[in-house]
C-alpha cells in the first residue's frame, strides 16, 4: 500500500494514471505513452525515471498472468517505437529503475517481474538487429549493461537481476537473429558485458555462471551442431568449473511456502492455458531453427577471451580461469591448422613458380 502510494506521488504526466487501481485508466495510460514516447527525442533523465517509476506500479498491479505478459510484451516494445536518439537512455533508465525497485518485490510478483526482464531484453536484441547490428550501435548497447544490470562490481544491482540476464542472455539473442544468417552477426561484440564480467567479478558464483551458462554453452551447442558433442566434455577439459558445495546454499530461499502457492492465481486452469499459448506464439521466432546450428563467431570470442587474460586490470584469481576458456576455443577452432595449410599451398605454388 505504501509503494504503490508513492508511485501516484509523481509529478510525471503518466505516473498516476499508469498505477491506477482501474485497469482500463493503466491501459489507457500505456497507449498514450507509446504515443509519447515514440515522438519524442530528447528525454531527460528525470523524465525517464518518472516514467519507468510509473511503468513499474503498471506492472505492480497488473493481475492475472496473460494480463501480466501482455502488458510485459507492450511496455518492452517501446523499445522498438522509440527514436534512435533516446533509446538508450530509455533502456538504460529501465534498467536503473528495476535494480532500485527489486528489493521490494514480494514472491508472488517476481515471475511476472522476471517475465518482464526477458521480453525488454528480447526487444533490445530487436533493436540491434533493426540497426542491422551496427558495431556502434552495439557498443552503446554494450555500455548500457554494463554500467547497469551487468556491472560487474556494482552493489546496487540485486544478484537476483544479474544472474537472470547470465541465464537468458543467449537464449533470447538467439530468438531474434536468423539462423541461417547467424554468422554474419558479431556476437562477439553482443557478448561484451560477459567479457566484462569475466574480467571484473569478484563473485566466483558469478563468474562460473557467465563461464557455463555463455562461454561453456557455445562450445557445447556448436559440438552438438557438428556431431561432436559426445567428445566435448573430455576436449573441452574445463575442470575449473566443476560443480562447489556452495551452489545450493540459497536453494531454501527459492522455495515458497504451500500457502503462498495456494494464494496464486496461476493455478487457474483457463489462465495456465492462455498463458501456454502466449508462450507459444512468443516462441514462433525460433520453431524452423531446430535443424540449423547457431554461428557464433568462436574466433573473435577466442580472441576476446585472450585479450581479458592479458588485461592489466582483469582480477588476478579470474585470469587463470579465463585463460581455461581460451584454450577450449583454442582447442575448438584453432588457427594453426588453417594456417599452416595456406602456408603449405604458398611453398607449393613458389616452387612451381621457380619450375
Amino acid at each position: 500500500m505504501v509503494v504503490v502510494a508513492s508511485a501516484k506521488d509523481s509529478s510525471s504526466p503518466f505516473g498516476k494514471k499508469l498505477a491506477a487501481n482501474d485497469k482500463k485508466t493503466r491501459d489507457k495510460a500505456v497507449k498514450a505513452l507509446g504515443k509519447w514516447v515514440s515522438k519524442k527525442k530528447d528525454f531527460t533523465h528525470l523524465e525517464l525515471m518518472k516514467m519507468w517509476k510509473g511503468l513499474f506500479y503498471c506492472v505492480w498491479m497488473s493481475d492475472k498472468p496473460i494480463v501480466q505478459q501482455q502488458l510485459s510484451e507492450t511496455l518492452s516494445s517501446l523499445i522498438i517505437r522509440v527514436p534512435r536518439e533516446g533509446v538508450m537512455d530509455f533502456i538504460a533508465t529501465f534498467w536503473e529503475t528495476m535494480c532500485a525497485e527489486w528489493h521490494g518485490i514480494d514472491r508472488l510478483r517476481l515471475d511476472k517481474f522476471y517475465f518482464l526482464l526477458r521480453r525488454f531484453l528480447s526487444y533490445s536484441f530487436r533493436m540491434l538487429k533493426e540497426n542491422e547490428w551496427e558495431l556502434e550501435t552495439i557498443e552503446e548497447f554494450s555500455n548500457v549493461m554494463i554500467n547497469g544490470p551487468l556491472n560487474a562490481t556494482s552493489t546496487k544491482v540485486p544478484d537476483g537481476i544479474r544472474f537472470h540476464l547470465i541465464e537468458i542472455y543467449l537464449e533470447e539473442l538467439e530468438k531474434i537473429v536468423d539462423v541461417a544468417h547467424s554468422g554474419e552477426v558479431p556476437t562477439a561484440h553482443i557478448l561484451q558485458p560477459m567479457f566484462h564480467i569475466l574480467g571484473h567479478t569478484i563473485n566466483g558464483k558469478v563468474f562460473k555462471m557467465v563461464a557455463e551458462e555463455v562461454f561453456e554453452s557455445i562450445l557445447k551447442k556448436t559440438a552438438a551442431g557438428e556431431g561432436d558433442d559426445s567428445d566435448f566434455e573430455e576436449d573441452a577439459n574445463l575442470t575449473v568449473f566443476d560443480k562447489t558445495e556452495d551452489d545450493d546454499e540459497d536453494e531454501d530461499d527459492e522455495n515458497i511456502s504451500d500457502e503462498e502457492m495456494a494464494e496464486d492465481d496461476s493455478d487457474d486452469d483457463e489462465e495456465a492455458k492462455a498463458q501456454a499459448e502466449m508462450e507459444m506464439e512468443m516462441d514462433d521466432e525460433i520453431a524452423d531453427q531446430d535443424s540449423t546450428t547457431f554461428d557464433y563467431d568462436l574466433i573473435g570470442i577466442k580472441e576476446r577471451l585472450s585479450k581479458v587474460s592479458a588485461d592489466e586490470e582483469t582480477v588476478e584469481q579470474n585470469r587463470r580461469k579465463v585463460l581455461v576458456l581460451y584454450k577450449a576455443y583454442q582447442d575448438f577452432c584453432p588457427l594453426e591448422e588453417d594456417d599452416s595449410e595456406e602456408g603449405e599451398g604458398e611453398g607449393e605454388e613458389s616452387e612451381e613458380d621457380e619450375e
